[in-house]
């Protein structure tokens, strides 16, 4: 711990924000709340919203607290980036000692934060939380969330536990190595774990959204997953190799076969038409199922060889 207020230790909040504006004066006063009765007398805050293209009035409930409280910060981008580009501008604003990351509806509770402040006084340079329990979240969300993690700890080379979430703890080296990460598609979840340190896990009960509905829809979910899986795993590239290798052998052997059948034994077995059908069908099916899989990845490069920013801010509110 480093970075000092006076006599305290800074730590930094970081909630992203999208179409909140219900939510962020209600996190706001839960926040201060739990930090006059838990973390006070031994820690400062700053909390940071990152407003992510809001089409309601969450930016103007944003500078009604900036002007209100000095302790807080606005980012407000030019339109919606997305939740890893608003993590990743809260982490790169942060001045604490510690940030804290966690949704602004209410979800990840207020009132755990001190025990994650606990586990970090221990020594922990990471502390994720597992959700133990949601009650707002549909049995059809909570089945593919369990699905995706248990293929992605399947085929990469980190282990994300399914209850895991955007809601942690992470000491300021964690957050100076994260910030030095140059990758465009950016997976919080699975950069923590990949880069190490001493982790604990808090347990927490997700709580009901106080307002509004989630903007965390299946073509998002669908999008993170796909970040998810081509940042740590290289499995679908060596299995469409795989695949097509034991293709061009069987399909060779097959057609060899068929050939000497037809020239040397019944010459009215297996016609031209049929043989040739056979092959296109078959390397057709091969070529597009492998050029779809590697289409993948050469997106992933063009991204990376294009260098655009993963976000823009339109102004700072301080």
């Amino acid at each position: 711990m480093t970075l000092q207020t006076g006599r305290q230790f800074l730590i930094s909040i970081i909630i992203p924000s999208y179409n909140e504006e219900k939510n962020i004066p209600v996190i706001y006063r839960a926040i201060c709340d739990e930090w006059e009765k838990s973390l006070a007398d031994k820690y400062d805050f700053e909390l940071i919203f990152v407003d992510d293209g809001s089409q309601d009035n969450s930016v103007k409930e944003i500078e009604k607290l900036v002007q209100k409280d000095e302790r807080v910060r606005g980012i407000i981008f030019s339109r919606n980036f997305g939740h890893q580009a608003a993590l990743e501008a809260g982490l790169k604003k942060s001045k604490g000692s510690a940030a804290v990351v966690m949704d602004g509806d209410m979800q990840h509770p207020p009132e755990n934060i001190p025990e994650l402040v606990q586990h970090w006084e221990s020594g922990y340079s990471i502390v994720n939380t597992k959700r133990c329990d949601s009650k707002d979240i549909s049995r059809f969300k909570k089945t593919t969330s369990k699905m995706f993690y248990k293929i992605l700890n399947s085929i990469a080379d980190i282990n994300i536990d399914s209850g895991s979430a955007d809601f942690r703890l992470v000491d300021r080296r964690v957050v100076d190595e994260l910030n030095t990460l140059t990758e465009k598609d950016k997976f919080y979840r699975g950069l923590v774990d990949w880069i190490g340190f001493k982790t604990s896990v808090v347990e927490y009960n997700a709580q009901k959204r106080m307002h509004g509905q989630s903007s965390y829809n299946f073509g998002k979910m669908l999008s993170l997953a796909k970040t998810g899986i081509i940042s740590f795993s290289m499995l679908p590239m060596k299995l469409i190799l795989l695949v097509g290798s034991i293709l061009f052998v069987v399909g060779s052997l097959l057609l060899l076969f068929m050939l000497y059948y037809r020239f040397f034994i019944d010459i009215h077995q297996f016609t031209g038409t049929a043989i040739l059908a056979t092959f296109i069908i078959a390397n057709n099916g091969l070529i597009l199922l492998a050029m779809g899989v590697m289409s993948i990845y050469q997106i992933n490069m063009h991204k990376e060889l294009q260098n655009r920013p993963n976000y823009i801010i339109d102004k700072i509110i301080e």
